[in-house]
């Protein structure tokens, strides 16, 4: 058992919309990633997990788009196309499947 000091994995992180894998869990994972501008639209062949650990995110669909803040996490089902802003950096932990498939759309 051991504890996970997110504030030090963050600093490890230089670089936005590139996260880096904290531990494995039975075919899924933890990541942390750096949020800042405005991702490409895309997809995934399973549902994934979003919890803001800093700042304000906001997740932006075809449907709508919604704002998540510090303490606040939404879970985004399979094959919606989506994707993430941040007008200032955020700090987000992703929980998903290890072998998760992206596909970008237009």
């Amino acid at each position: 058992m051991e504890k996970i000091d997110f504030t030090a994995l963050a600093e490890k992180i230089k670089k936005s919309w590139t996260p880096i894998e904290i531990i494995r869990l039975e075919g899924f994972h933890l990541l942390l990633s750096l949020f800042e501008g405005t991702y490409r639209f895309h997809k995934h062949d399973a549902e994934e997990l979003f919890f803001v650990l800093k700042g304000t995110v906001q997740v932006e669909s075809k449907e709508k788009t919604i704002t998540l803040k510090a303490g606040e996490g939404l879970v985004l089902p399979k094959g919606l196309v989506h994707r993430s802003m941040a007008k200032e950096s955020a700090l987000v932990i992703m929980f998903e499947r290890t072998n998760l498939k992206t596909v970008f759309v237009s």
